[in-house]
């Protein structure tokens, strides 16, 4: 059975968008070893356009441990 997500990121995406200027969500993901920041951006502009955009940043690597 498939449960329908909920809570306060559905809501942050569902809610009106009236009088946003800007929305951000950071992601902090470890790929391949390095830690990296990921922020996707939408911009409004009047008339109810937006423009999307994302950047990732390399922040540290991490070292293997060993056992």
């Amino acid at each position: 059975m498939s449960k329908q997500p909920d809570g306060p990121f559905v809501s942050a995406f569902e809610n009106d968008t009236t009088g946003v200027v800007k929305q951000e969500l950071i992601t902090y993901r470890v790929k391949d070893g390095m830690l990296r920041k990921e922020v996707t951006t939408r911009q409004f502009s009047s008339g109810g356009d937006y423009h999307d955009s994302q950047s990732i940043s390399p922040l540290v690597r991490q070292e293997k441990m060993d056992a």
